[in-house]
């Protein structure tokens, strides 16, 4: 799961943290509300359910397609992430152009047949991206760290790679390593050896975020996604492959499809036992919300669902419905994560204050830099949920405005 991220250099992504990272955990105050009642700045890591909210133009949108980036660099390389989902090119990428594009991320990561000895690890993951004289981008460090221990201390470095070579353990043993084209990661290369359990569990995971679309009209090139014949197991990201889905469903398990598809719709508002009509338009609720509820259903659950304003479109009882869905998946899959903006205060009504992540821009000048700060670093909000106040309530209130 991913516990913080750290962004220099993208966009209005100067310096910022979201979450918590290597050394928060090592200062010890982490969620220590005692500090924070004292005044001391406390960290607050990323949890299972995160609500980004926020006026408009404050980086909310933004801050899920870095974590698209992060993932599209790793599976696909950075020169191809730089020109899909919409992205213009590496060079309309970084805020100072001279400058790296640098991430640092902290998630903890469980283990399994380990040569650690450990069920449970906090890693580090630290990538820099560069251009050349023709704007063409590449790798031009990667590292990956392993904390463990009450005091999280680094018990190894398993990945450290300057411009193409460094070093890598593999079977506990540490041996050379180069990548031969710098455009893609080595993390996707050594990531895929299973006798490298810690970059593989990472590698599994950042791979399989899921970015959904569900309320996006196209892809980023303003066009409807083409969907294969045949069967899929997944949804895709704009949901276009629904009717696909169902079809592989029901022929590999008509009892379990019937199953699926009455529980459901059981759920959706004024739909009731309507199942044999199944969705044929996915941004009409309540449609959608069918496609939301499907996709929380997988049986391969994604390590992370990012989900851009799941609440567009659906009528306030159906936004119960989505929350109250959202929170149960969450409890169903603990090691998974759901990462949504909103606008709705009605979907914040099951969310605790350090679920929720608060973007501030001074939008009036265009080069403003984004601040971002957990709902919870506000002891007045904590006191205020505390006494039965709900979240959606103190943000309709103002509580979270200048």
């Amino acid at each position: 799961m991913l516990l913080g991220i750290k962004i220099n250099n993208y966009s209005i992504f100067l310096e910022d943290k979201i979450g918590a990272l290597i050394e928060d955990f090592q200062s010890g105050l982490v969620k220590d509300t005692s500090a924070l009642s004292s005044g001391v700045s406390i960290a607050f890591p990323l949890s299972g359910i995160n609500a980004l909210i926020g006026r408009n133009q404050t980086g909310k949108s933004l801050f899920l397609d870095i974590l698209s980036f992060v993932s599209d660099s790793t599976v696909k390389g950075c020169a191809e992430a730089s020109v899909i989902r919409g992205r213009k090119g590496f060079s309309n990428l970084p805020n100072a152009a001279l400058e790296p594009i640098e991430f640092e991320l902290c998630f903890e990561v469980k283990l399994k047949d380990s040569p650690y000895n450990l069920s449970a690890v906090l890693v580090r993951y630290l990538f820099s991206l560069t251009s050349d004289a023709h704007g063409r981008p590449s790798y031009s460090h990667e590292q990956v760290d392993v904390f463990s221990g009450e005091d999280y201390s680094l018990l190894k470095t398993v990945l450290d790679i300057n411009n193409g070579k460094g070093v890598f353990r593999f079977r506990d043993q540490e041996s050379e390593a180069e990548i031969s084209d710098s455009r893609f990661s080595a993390l996707r290369t050594y990531g895929s050896m299973p006798q490298c359990p810690v970059l593989n569990r990472l590698y599994h995971e950042i791979s399989r975020w899921y970015f959904c679309k569900f309320s996006s009209p196209s892809n980023g090139n303003g066009t409807r996604t083409a969907v294969a014949p045949g069967g899929h197991k997944h949804l895709d990201s704009y949901g276009t492959n629904v009717q696909n889905v169902l079809d592989y469903i029901r022929i590999e398990n008509p009892e379990h499809f019937e199953r699926l598809t009455a529980r459901i719709y059981s759920k959706i508002p004024s739909v009731g036992k309507l199942k044999d009509k199944l969705p044929d338009s996915f941004r009409q609720s309540p449609n959608k919300l069918f496609l939301y509820l499907l996709l929380l259903e997988d049986p391969r659950p994604r390590p992370m669902i990012c989900i851009e304003t799941p609440d567009m479109g659906l009528y306030h009882d159906m936004v119960d419905v989505l929350s109250a869905e959202l929170r149960a998946y969450s409890i169903r899959h603990p090691e998974c994560q759901v990462i949504f903006t909103t606008h709705n205060p009605y979907i914040l009504e099951s969310i605790a204050p350090e679920e929720v992540w608060i973007f501030k821009r001074d939008i009036a000048e265009q080069e403003s830099a984004v601040e971002v700060t957990p709902a919870a670093a506000d002891p007045l909000v904590v006191e205020m949920y505390e006494q039965g106040v709900g979240m959606g309530a103190i943000w309709y209130s103002g509580h979270f405005d200048d």
